[in-house]
């Protein structure tokens, strides 16, 4: 049996889920680690590890076929190879897993990139002479940072107006170079550090709460970049498990007591 396997997915949820049917155990018998948190266009890649006290799921023994005559063999047009298994009592279908786009080297002169820059230094112009806009880039995304005089009109409530903005910046990138792997970030007033640092202390505190008071605690909802941080923040708090519920964009987390 395989020890670990790594799955993409649009949440962590059904990452940990397709894991677990690859694995074939139960969800309490793996531990799971966000490899990439993913983006507005690219899903999360999660690898989930079986746990060392683990059993595999039993297997029904398959009646012996009775030995037939092969026919001749018919060449036919390839298809890709679906495979069915049962979890839970429900048939599943695990379709091939595609190949990741390869990264290449990065040329910042690259004229489809500075279109997208471009593009992004006029958008804001618009929304105020007093925003300043720099750019960086890693192996993994492409970051656009906005900071200046009243940014918060640009954030908006849990950073929504700032998620749109960064919808119509990361469509512009991918119709100009869609062959880049990378992902474009739009960052506004250091928001996503401000807000990640948030959502760490708040899921502590609701963590402490949950385990003082036996009960369970439901967040407000918050994009799937951001229930991943929360996962990740409480996933070795002992008597603590956490699950994403609802559907999205109204998708929320609820802290409760338990083992795992």
């Amino acid at each position: 049996m395989n020890q670990s396997v790594t799955v993409s997915a649009k949440s962590l949820d059904e990452a940990i889920t397709k894991g677990c049917a690859e694995l074939g155990v139960a969800l309490d018998e793996v531990d799971f680690e966000v490899v990439d948190e993913g983006g507005m266009f690219r899903k999360m890649q999660v690898k989930v590890t079986v746990k060392a006290n683990a059993q595999p799921v039993a297997e029904t023994e398959e009646p012996t076929a009775t030995p037939v005559e092969a026919e001749p063999e018919v060449k036919t047009t390839a298809e890709p190879i679906v495979e069915e298994f049962e979890i839970g009592g429900k048939t599943k279908t695990k379709k091939p897993t595609k190949e990741p786009r390869k990264v290449t080297e990065f040329n910042p002169d690259c004229p489809k990139f500075k279109k997208t820059l471009a593009f992004a230094e006029e958008f804001f112009k618009l929304m105020g002479d007093n925003l300043t806009v720099t750019t960086s880039h890693d192996d993994q995304e492409f970051v656009i940072a906005v900071d200046g005089e009243d940014v918060g009109r640009l954030i908006g409530k849990n950073g929504r107006t700032m998620a749109a903005i960064n919808a119509i910046v990361s469509a512009i990138a991918i119709n100009t170079h869609s062959d880049e792997p990378r992902r474009v970030m739009v960052d506004i007033g250091n928001y996503r550090a401000k807000r990640k640092d948030y959502l760490i202390e708040l899921a502590k505190r609701k963590a402490e709460q949950v385990k003082n008071t036996g009960r369970s605690v439901r967040l407000d909802p918050m994009p799937a970049r951001e229930r991943v941080i929360v996962h990740l923040t409480l996933q070795d708090v002992e008597g603590i498990i956490t699950e994403s519920e609802g559907v999205e964009p109204h998708r929320y987390l609820v802290i409760k007591p338990g083992a795992r």
